[in-house]
């Protein structure tokens, strides 16, 4: 029987406000009082620091940063350095691994080809690199992966680029790596794409994959707890 699953759309928002509303979620979903969950959102523009980051990997100042409308935050994911903008979708997948029977290694490929194939749906061939997460068109990077488990329950996610600014992936080695570039929908020549769309192909293809069913939401907007 497919796992039932919630979908909750923040749009744009502050990625530390989007931040502890996960934390609210990951907190429900421990306690039984929220379903698995899949959490959409888009960022202002902020570079997000793993708990593998390198701070070399930090190519500007935080005063730079900050003069140019970049925040900085300090994240509990696995990874290095990442950027998130307008114009990437992020999308945070808050589910109980172990009712999926699957380690976090099949996990992630599981999570990568759910993307592989959202691309395929636009024309764009997707791939993995040995050696490197995330999602791959030649030597460029369309999609960044980082999650972190904590009692069993995965949180963080993937975050595809749309039409995000490029631009500023140059201000950082993105997840570490600097024998790679950065790609987006965008510059792959498929424009003017309904982020609606995607979304709704991703989910397709997550629920064949992982073969889980969407239910109407039990987290409602405007439900938040006092520390956010």
């Amino acid at each position: 029987m497919p796992s039932e699953i919630q979908v909750i759309d923040l749009k744009r928002m502050e990625y530390r406000k989007a931040f502890a509303i996960q934390e609210m979620i990951f907190r429900g979903c421990d306690e039984k009082k929220y379903p698995d969950t899949i959490i959409f959102q888009q960022n202002d523009p902020v570079i997000t620091l793993g708990r593998s980051s390198e701070l070399k990997n930090l190519l500007k100042s935080e005063e730079q940063l900050f003069s140019l409308g970049i925040g900085i935050e300090y994240v509990d994911r696995g990874g290095d350095i990442s950027y998130h903008g307008p114009g990437q979708l992020v999308i945070s997948v808050l589910i109980h691994i172990r009712s999926y029977a699957m380690n976090v290694h099949q996990y992630l490929r599981n999570l990568e080809e759910t993307v592989i194939r959202t691309l395929n749906h636009y024309g764009i061939q997707g791939k993995r690199m040995e050696g490197k997460s995330g999602v791959w068109v030649e030597n460029e990077k369309i999609a960044a992966t980082g999650i972190g488990v904590t009692h069993g329950i995965t949180r963080h996610g993937i975050a595809i680029n749309i039409n995000p600014d490029l631009t500023h992936f140059s201000y950082i080695v993105p997840c570490g790596i600097s024998d790679g570039g950065v790609t987006s929908f965008e510059k792959l020549g498929v424009k003017d794409v309904n982020i609606e769309d995607i979304k709704n192909r991703f989910l397709l293809e997550f629920n064949q994959i992982f073969d889980t069913v969407i239910i109407a939401p039990v987290w409602k907007e405007g439900e938040m707890t006092n520390e956010s």
